[in-house]
C-alpha cells in the first residue's frame, strides 16, 4: 500500500460553484479519520475501514429535508464501507469523480454506475482510492421493496451496482446537482412534499428502467462471498483474529484462492486487510484508553516501535498524537 499523492480531485463546493468556500447550512464537514467519518452520516449503521496507507481526508456535505436527505460525500484513500439501512429507506448513490475502480457488493464499479445502497442484506463497498459521490435517501413507506414501481418493474431488493450508459448517467447527475443546488441556497425546497414527491418519482423511473442491466460476473461474486465470508469471521474475533492459514482451513479454500479473491475484491491481501483491521481497532480503542501501550496490545500489536511505524504509515500521525488529541494531553 502506498500513501495517497496530493488529491486529485475537486473538494465538495466546486460542485455548488464556489470553490474554496464552506457551504452553510449544508453541514459540510472535514475529517481525518475514516471511522468518524462514516459516524457522521446518520442512518446508515455504517463502519469504514481504512484499507490504503496516508492521512485520510475526507468531506461530508449534508442536506436533510421531509423524507428525503442529499448528501456528497468525498474520500481520499480507499475505504472499505459496510452498512445496512432502515427497509423504510431507499438509498442510492451518483458517482462525481473517482480515481481508479471499486467494488460493491461483488460487483466491479466505476464513474458509470449507480450503487443502491438499500436491501436488508446491508451494502459492501471498497471505494477507490479517491472517490465523490452524490447520495440520495427517500423514505417510501414499509414494503417498497416487495411493491412495483407502477411501471411494471420490480426495484432490486439488494444492494446492488446498476451499470448504465454515459447518457443516462450523466441526465441523473445534472438532476441531482441542480437539485442540491438549489436545496443549499433554499433548504425549504426540500420540507415541501410536492417537490419531494416529484424527485421520487424521477429517480424510481430512471433507476428502474437500468434495474434488470446489472451485471454480475460468476466468478466475481464467488470472489465477493468468499471475502464476505472471511471478514465476517475476522470482525466476530478481532481481538483474537485468526491467521490466514486458519482462515484458508475454516473456509476450506487455498492460500491462493483467498489471496486471489482478496486481490480483486478489496484490492489488498488477505494479510494486509488484517493488519488494517487491526490498526482500525487501534485507532478506536485510543479514543477510549490511557495509554499507547493498552490500544496496541488489545489490537494485537506486540512490537510497539513496528505498530507506531505501521499505525503511522497507515493514519499520517503517531499513535500518541490521536490519544493526546482526544484526551486532551
Amino acid at each position: 500500500m502506498h500513501a495517497c499523492a496530493t488529491s486529485l480531485l475537486p473538494p465538495i463546493s466546486t460542485y455548488l460553484g464556489a470553490v474554496g468556500h464552506p457551504l452553510p447550512g449544508a453541514g459540510a464537514l472535514r475529517f481525518d479519520d475514516a471511522q468518524e467519518q462514516a459516524s457522521a452520516l446518520t442512518g446508515w449503521n455504517q463502519d469504514y475501514l481504512q484499507l490504503t496507507a496516508g492521512t485520510f481526508r475526507g468531506e461530508l456535505a449534508q442536506l436533510q429535508g421531509t423524507g428525503i436527505k442529499l448528501f456528497i460525500e468525498q474520500v481520499q484513500q480507499s475505504v472499505f464501507q459496510t452498512g445496512v439501512l432502515p427497509q423504510n429507506v431507499l438509498a442510492f448513490g451518483v458517482p462525481l469523480d473517482s480515481v481508479g475502480q471499486g467494488m460493491f457488493c461483488g460487483q466491479v464499479c466505476g464513474a458509470q454506475d449507480f450503487h443502491v445502497f438499500s436491501g436488508s442484506s446491508g451494502f459492501e463497498f471498497r471505494s477507490a482510492q479517491q472517490h465523490t459521490i452524490l447520495g440520495v435517501e427517500l423514505e417510501l413507506g414499509a414494503g417498497w421493496l416487495q411493491t412495483e414501481t407502477g411501471r411494471g418493474a420490480l426495484f432490486p431488493a439488494q444492494a446492488r451496482a446498476l451499470h448504465v450508459s454515459p447518457a443516462a448517467l450523466a441526465e441523473v447527475k445534472q438532476y441531482l446537482l441542480k437539485l442540491f443546488q438549489s436545496a443549499h441556497a433554499s433548504p425549504q425546497l426540500l420540507a415541501t412534499s410536492a417537490v419531494v414527491s416529484t424527485v421520487a418519482d424521477y429517480l424510481l423511473d430512471q433507476v428502474s428502467q437500468v434495474v434488470r442491466q446489472g451485471e454480475t460476473a460468476g466468478d466475481t461474486k464467488t470472489q465477493w462471498k468468499l471475502v464476505q465470508q472471511a471478514c465476517s469471521l475476522v470482525q466476530s474475533q478481532v481481538e483474537d483474529a485468526p491467521t490466514v492459514a486458519q482462515l484458508c482451513v475454516d473456509l476450506g479454500v487455498s492460500r491462493r484462492t483467498l489471496q486471489n479473491s482478496f486481490q480483486k475484491v478489496l484490492n489488498i491481501s488477505p494479510l494486509a486487510y488484517l493488519k488494517a483491521l487491526r490498526l482500525g481497532h487501534a485507532r478506536r480503542a485510543l479514543k477510549r484508553m490511557d495509554s499507547v501501550t493498552e490500544a496496541a496490545t488489545s489490537s494485537g500489536f506486540w512490537h510497539f516501535g513496528h505498530f507506531s511505524q505501521d499505525y503511522q504509515a497507515m493514519f499520517g500521525e503517531r499513535p500518541s498524537d490521536t490519544l493526546k488529541r482526544h484526551h486532551g494531553v
